[in-house]
């Protein structure tokens, strides 16, 4: 009877996981090992309305996939031998990966993890009565005093710096301060979007530095059309300004006269002149120099 009961449990679930597969054009598998069951729960929170998490047995997850006539689907569980998540939802997965990430949260550090953050202790009351516990602050070297029968921090105090290995003393003392030091969240493994399989690495996208590159390409885009006098909406204006510069420049140069060149035209021509002034006075101030020698050799 229990196997009878197991057999069917396993058929429902089958059947559920099935029904996702064929409702849902995205799934995303992901890991859960160190994943902890309040994280998960948050997760779900704000997935309601995006998508279904569902935690199953790789082995029924496989069927389903038959089932659901999308075998492709049992490459999200092949290489894996850690248990494994799911979501199933009609978002972009690039979307619900970004969300994953922006969704990742504090908690409280076990003895060998490493800091996500700068740990600082704030000067504060613990609310923590004296007693063996001081040792505890006086091992990490955190100042402290008692007022009002508490614990009070004397001033701030750094414990550990972002990437260092938090001591079980140190993730103890913590956890009774309620200090979360630890960032953490789903860590996706792959995605299948329709028939695309599109692995972790490419999920993952830094918004900040796909945002820098888009500018720089659209910048270097307008500076080719214009380069190339390729006539756009958006570059037409600067070919226009680029074109009567271009135009005013070869009107000058070429003593083109018009109602644009004609101040130009005159300055430069002033300009040449003074200079010409400049070269003739230049060369017959030798001539007269050597004139003034002369008259003054002849009257000696």
């Amino acid at each position: 009877m229990q196997k009878q009961a197991g057999r069917t449990q396993k058929s429902h679930e089958v059947d559920r996981l099935a029904q996702a597969i064929s409702e849902n054009p995205t799934v995303l598998s992901f890991r859960l090992q160190k994943v902890r069951s309040n994280l998960l729960h948050q997760l779900r929170k704000k997935l309601r309305g995006q998508g279904n998490m569902v935690v199953c047995k790789k082995t029924l997850f496989s069927r389903a996939a038959d089932k659901a006539g999308k075998p492709n689907l049992k490459k999200l569980v092949e290489d894996e031998k850690e248990p494994i998540g799911f979501i199933f939802t009609d978002q972009n997965p690039f979307k619900v990966t970004i969300m994953l990430e922006k969704n990742k949260v504090l908690m409280h550090a076990k003895a060998g993890d490493k800091a996500d953050i700068e740990v600082i202790i704030p000067e504060s009351n613990t609310g923590l009565s004296p007693g063996p516990v001081l040792s505890d602050f006086g091992k990490l070297k955190i100042p402290t005093k008692i007022e009002g029968g508490n614990i009070w921090i004397a001033k701030d105090t750094l414990v550990a710096e972002e990437g260092e290995v938090i001591s079980p003393a140190l993730a103890s003392l913590l956890a009774k301060l309620d200090i979360r030091t630890i960032r953490r969240g789903l860590e996706t493994i792959a995605a299948f979007d329709g028939d695309t399989l599109i692995p972790s690495s490419m999920l993952s996208i830094d918004l900040e530095a796909y945002r820098r590159g888009l500018i720089q390409a659209a910048s270097e885009a307008f500076n080719l059309s214009v380069n190339s006098t390729y006539p756009t909406l958006e570059n037409i204006a600067a070919l226009i300004s680029t074109a009567a510069r271009q135009a005013l420049v070869l009107g000058v140069t070429a003593s083109y006269p018009s109602p644009n060149t004609a101040s130009e035209i005159l300055r430069r021509a002033q300009r040449a002149a003074q200079a010409l002034c400049l070269v003739v006075e230049a060369r017959a101030q030798p001539k007269r120099s050597a004139e003034a020698a002369s008259v003054t050799e002849a009257k000696s």
